[in-house]
Order: structure tokens, then sequence, then C-alpha cells
């Protein structure tokens, strides 16, 4: 946040810089903190040095003791370390801050040997250079450092973040800009004065105005091939069949629980004994039956569809989820029983009572309030893993066909066996009666439930802490592997619940699951470990490709992610420039990226582009030279979405492209999108390397 006010300029007159008074206290009672501007009086344009100083505390304890970390570790995966932001607008960072030399090292917990933190025991001091924006009021400025964050450490860590931090105190004189007026001041790139960043690529925060205004600017720019795909990535038949196709096993799976199975048989005996022996009348009601479970059960699909695909990138919608599928967990697993308030049952059931068409209607409304306790789960499951499988998108951009079609397909087979079973009673013979292994289904969605919540909680986290802090990917994987396990002994007996009945064998199925989850533990367990170079070991095949995707790996593959960079080096290099639109949280984009991208031909194939990701949702702090803070990020996402839905039509993720640079300056759009049409479709996930391969090499072909 930046203020101006008289209280600052006083500040200023008096050559004061403000003391670290809010620190916590036990930050405090280690380090005290200095942040120096200089010059503190500068001209717009001109470059400033932001000196930020840690004057640590020592004290008896044993090595290390108090100390802190680097800002920019030599080691990407360290993961103990400070970071530096400041608010876009009035200045902006540069790249080439570096660490003061020879920091200490320390054997990293639970790593190879020789794989070390680096840190300090001394008091150290940092130097930033940032630059002045050449249209900033001229006056005393006071900033925060939103985006900052220290740590000091003795026997535990203490953060202290930007509002604890002491301000940027200095004063805009009202001279001429450095260099001219306003946007003519170029912005330099590099610092000659400084060492290179010791991370190449990264770039610097724009203002969010100057970042839009350039990203409309190549969107205007943009011009398409006639023989490039048209438009963006609009699923095709077989993408929708195979979405709704899912919604519908994802109904019949939810017909197995037990608030629903049971009242199978009970329902349909209900249309028996009111249908008086007529076929015509029990075809009546079976069928207004059903058709009211469609419409109600239908609509609230298709509205969680809807709703989680706008908010599934959302911290908040995550955690809310996790919360409640960990609730829904314990429930299953005995600790307590969840139940509807009784007045709504027993209003439903009243009405019921009354018989004819209008007591089947409030009978499936009755039925659906009752068994929605059960159904939830499956229906906010399968949502929440469509939004992530998209990378969520806006609420009013989304289209609504795929989503209406699995809405519809998710009730219709909910309620299908109903009027099936109404039509042929003596199907009813057929089905396994209710008892003991109802209970064990109970379990097994607990266990199923808990893996998502933990899934949930992880995803909210990577859009609040960066790097994540809690629920790391590697803690996760181990928590699904607990699960497995957990699951597996279960079905085999080796222990109880407290709703289980006592039964001293098991039948063949449960078996045969008991060995599939206790398989999938020991597939997962080699993830665990970590080779030599402190690379996790990558089990073969698509089960741990399609797991680690939807876990979410926070990989850095190294791409630009400034898209006006990009475009000057291909006009320097002649390389066309192969665009991607992903996401934090998409897991069709992290499957891409683990198990597409890496493969030795693709690699090949990419050697022959400029390379640019673009986020949708947040951008990673890891790709600046200075954290510009959460807020900035999610700002610079949401102008690649909107340039994304501009340039391309379509606000799904991922989506690819390929961009010419031409010497009018416009960008000639050659592989219009791999959304594929003719030989290479658009299905999110590239379930076919070789064609994703064939359209690089055609639009390869295109830009030459």
């Amino acid at each position: 946040m930046v203020r101006s006010s008289p209280l600052a300029l006083v500040a200023l007159l008096l050559g004061a810089t403000q003391v670290s008074a809010q620190l916590p206290a036990k930050f405090a009672a280690m380090a005290d903190v200095r942040v120096e501007v200089v010059p503190a009086k500068v001209k717009r344009g001109e470059t400033v040095t932001i000196k930020l100083s840690i004057d640590l505390k020592p004290n008896d304890s044993p090595p290390p003791g108090v100390h802190t970390y680097p800002f920019f570790p030599t080691d990407p995966k360290q993961s103990s370390k400070n970071k530096f932001a400041i608010p876009p607008g009035i200045l902006t960072l540069l790249p080439g801050a570096v660490d003061p030399p020879n920091p200490k090292k320390i054997q990293r917990e639970e790593a190879p040997p020789g794989v070390d933190d680096e840190y300090y025991d001394t008091s150290e001091t940092w130097s930033f250079k940032a630059l002045v924006s050449p249209t900033a009021k001229p006056g005393p400025q006071d900033i925060d450092l939103e985006g900052t964050r220290l740590q000091v450490c003795d026997k535990q860590c203490v953060p202290a973040t930007g509002k604890h931090l002491p301000h940027l105190i200095f004063e805009i004189t009202n001279d001429p800009p450095v260099g001219g007026v306003g946007p003519a001041v170029a912005v330099p790139q590099t610092d000659p004065a400084l060492p290179l960043a010791t991370k190449p690529g990264l770039k610097t925060a724009k203002s969010i105005e100057s970042y839009t205004a350039e990203l409309d600017a190549i969107a205007a720019a943009v011009v398409k091939d006639p023989s490039a795909t048209a438009g963006g990535g609009k699923s095709d038949d077989s993408g929708t069949l195979a979405f709704v196709l899912t919604a519908a096993a994802w109904g019949l799976i939810s017909l197995v629980t037990p608030c629903v199975f049971p009242m199978i048989p009970i329902t349909v005996s209900i249309f028996l004994k009111h249908a008086h022996g007529s076929i015509s009348e029990r075809i009546k009601l079976a069928g207004v039956y059903c058709l009211t479970i469609i419409v109600v059960l239908g609509s609230s699909a298709f509205a969680l569809l809807k709703f989680m695909a706008w908010l599934s990138a959302h911290p908040v919608t995550n955690v809310l989820m996790g919360t409640l599928f960990f609730v829904l967990a314990l429930s299953l697993f005995g600790m307590y029983e969840l139940t509807l308030p009784n007045f709504i049952v027993q209003r439903l059931q009243k009405k019921q009572a009354k018989g004819g068409m209008v007591g089947t209607i409030f009978g499936a409304l009755a039925f659906t309030v009752i068994s929605f306790t059960c159904v939830a789960p499956f229906l906010g499951g399968f949502a929440g893993i469509s939004a992530a499988d998209s990378g969520g998108g806006s609420l009013i951009a989304m289209p609504t066909t795929k989503e209406i079609l699995g809405g519809l397909a998710f009730a219709t087979a909910f309620a299908a066996p109903f009027f099936v079973l109404a039509m042929v009673p003596g199907l009813l013979k057929a089905l396994p009666r209710s008892g003991g292994w109802l209970d064990s289904v109970k379990v097994v969605m607990g266990f199923l439930e808990l893996a998502a919540a933990v899934k949930f909680f992880r995803t909210a986290e990577l859009r609040v802490f960066s790097p994540v802090e809690f629920f790391t990917y590697d803690l996760v994987l181990a928590g699904w592997v607990a699960i497995a396990f957990a699951c597996g002994l279960y079905l085999l007996n080796i222990y109880r619940l407290p709703h289980d009945e006592e039964k001293p064998n098991i039948g063949v199925p449960r078996l045969l699951f008991a060995v599939l989850f206790l398989g999938l533990g020991f597939y997962l367990l080699p993830a665990m470990f970590k080779t030599a170079d402190g690379k996790s070991q990558r089990p073969a095949g698509a089960v741990y490709a399609w797991v680690q995707a939807f876990l979410l790996p926070e990989s850095d593959k190294g791409w630009n992610t400034d898209l006006k960079d990009a475009i000057e080096r291909s006009k320097k290099s002649g390389k066309p420039i192969l665009l991607d639109f992903t996401g934090k949280t998409c897991t069709n984009c992290k499957y891409n990226e683990e198990s597409v991208f890496t493969l030795p031909a693709i690699r090949d194939e990419f050697e022959n582009f400029e390379k640019v990701q673009l986020y949708t949702d947040e951008v990673p702090a890891n790709v600046y030279s200075a954290d510009p803070g959460q807020t900035a990020r999610e700002k610079e996402a949401t102008a690649n979405g909107d340039f994304q839905t501009k340039t391309f039509g379509d606000a799904a993720l991922p989506l690819y492209a390929v961009l010419v640079p031409l010497p009018d300056g416009k960008l000639k759009l050659v592989g219009g999108n791999f959304d594929g049409k003719d030989n290479h479709p658009f299905e999110g996930k590239i379930n076919s390397p070789n064609k994703f391969s064939t359209w690089l090499k055609e639009a390869l072909a295109k830009a030459k």
C-alpha cells in the first residue's frame, strides 16, 4: 500500500527511518530490521537503492544459533529463504540483486549428504535496485513492504511480513523526469553495477496498468493464418461424451451408499402397491418419481459443476471443500452421524403420505433430501475434479452445454434404476441384501474422502504460500500412501471400526479390493524416496502420472513468463513463439508438463521455439527477481486470462498456440491452438504425444 502524508515529510526532513517497533516480539528478541532508500530525494525515472539490513542479536545457543536465510539461495530447492517485494506502481524492482557473499551451510534435514541449506548468523545488508516510475506524483512517499517475508531462527523460526516491517520513506522531487517525460523513459532490464541474479530468466514486476496495456497491444497485433485452426480450445464431441459418461458413472456409484441402496427396494415396493397391478399407473408413478429426482438433483449437479469451475482455484473454496470432506469422512468412519434437520424430513414425508401424483413428487423430494448426505460427496468430488482439470475459469465466460449434460447424466443415472425396477419387479430379487457390506462401503468412502480433503487443503495452500510450507507435495503423497495401506488393511479385517459387525472371514470381492488398495500403496511408495541428486523417484505408468498431476507438483520448467520479452527474443533468434496458457491448480496442465513435455522427442521439438508460459490463476512468486506480492501476481494472472479470452476466444486450460513476429510488427498465429480439430483433437490432457509433436512440426513448417 502506498501513502503520502505530512508525517512522511517530517520523517524525511529529520533523516529518520522507521524502527522495527511493530516486529513480532519473538522476532524482535532475535533481530532488528532497518530499511533505507538511497538517495532519499530522487527524480522520476531515476534508479534508487533499497538497503535492507537484518541485525541479528547473538546469544549462547549452540550453532547455528540466531540466524537468517538468503533471498536467492544457490540451490533453488532450498525452502528456507527470505523474500523481498514491494507493491507495483511508484517503484519497480530491477533484476540483479544477490545475497551477501560467504553464507554458512548446514546439512538439510532429511536430505542426502552434501545437500545443504545456506544461512547467515551475522548481521547482513541486502541492496535492491528499483526504478521510480516516470509518471509518479512528486512529493513525500511512504510505501510499505507488502509481499516481503523475513524469518529469523534460533530453536524455532519466527516470520515477519510486510505489515510488521519498516516502510520505505523518501521524496520524489518536482524536477523533470530522467530521460524525458512520461512513458518515453525506458525501464532497464538489468543494472550493470550488479551481477545477474542467480536464476536466469527472472522477470521484473510491472504495474498492472502497464502490463495490461502491453497485452492489449499484443492482442491487437495478432493476425490469424487462414490455414490455422480458428477459434479456441472448444471441446469436441468425444470430449463432451467422455465427460457425460463420467458423470453418469459417478451417479451410478452414488447408488451404492448406505442411505441410498436400502431405499431402492422400499421405494419400488411403494410404486407396486399404489399402482394396484396397473402397468400404466406403475409407469406414470415411476416416471414422475424419477423425473422429480432428475430435475432436483440435475439442477443441483449443474449448479455445483458451474459454481465449482468458477471458484475451484480460490483458496477459501478449497479450504471449505477440504473441511467438508474431512467432516464427512469422520462421519463415515462412525465417529458421529450427520443427519438433516427433522422438520424438513417430516414435512416432506407428511406430503408423501397423501399418495397420488402429489405424494409421489414429495416422496421423490424426501428421498433426494435424505440421500443427499451420501450423494453430495460424490457430486462434490466430481465437480471439484472437473473444475481442477479445466483450471477453473470465469463464471460468465464458461460454456454451459457441457455442464448441463453432465448434471443431467449424473441425475439420470442415479434415478434410472428406480424406473427399471418398477417396470421389471423381478429384478429386485437379484439385488444384494443390505447388511454389513454397506458398512464396509461407508468406510472405503471415508478413506476416499479423506484423500480428497488433503488434496483440497494442498490446493488452497498453493494459492496462499510460496513455497508451500504445510501441505507439501511429499506430505500429501505420503498421506495417500498411508490411506491406501489403511484401507487395504481394513478390508482384510485387520482392524474394525465402531459400527462394523464382527465377521471372521471376508468375501472374494472384498479381498480383491484390499489387494488393489495395498498394491496402490506399494506402487506409490517409491515416489517418497529421493535419488542422489535430490529428485523424487518416478514410478512408471499412467497411474502415477495421474496421481502426480492431481496433487499439483511445484515444478519449474524454466520457461519465460514474459510474453513481450519472448517476442523480442523471437525477433532476434528467428524462432517462433510457443505460447502455453497454464495454471498453478490445473491438473491437466501439470499432467502435460510432467508426463509429456519431459519426453525426449517433445523436448527436442521445444528447442525450435521461444517458449513462454502465461498463468491465469496466479503467477508463481519464483518467476520474479523479487516477489511483488500475491495481490500483484493474481492481477497479472487475471490480465493473462483476459488476454487469452480476447485473443483465442476461450478460457479453457491448458491452451497452446504458436505465434510468429512479422516485419510490420504484427504477430502471425500459425499454429492456431492445439484444439484438436482434424488430426490433433483437444483433450486438455494430451493423450497422444505423437499428435502434439505433429502439431508442433506443422506450426514450425508454417512459420518458415
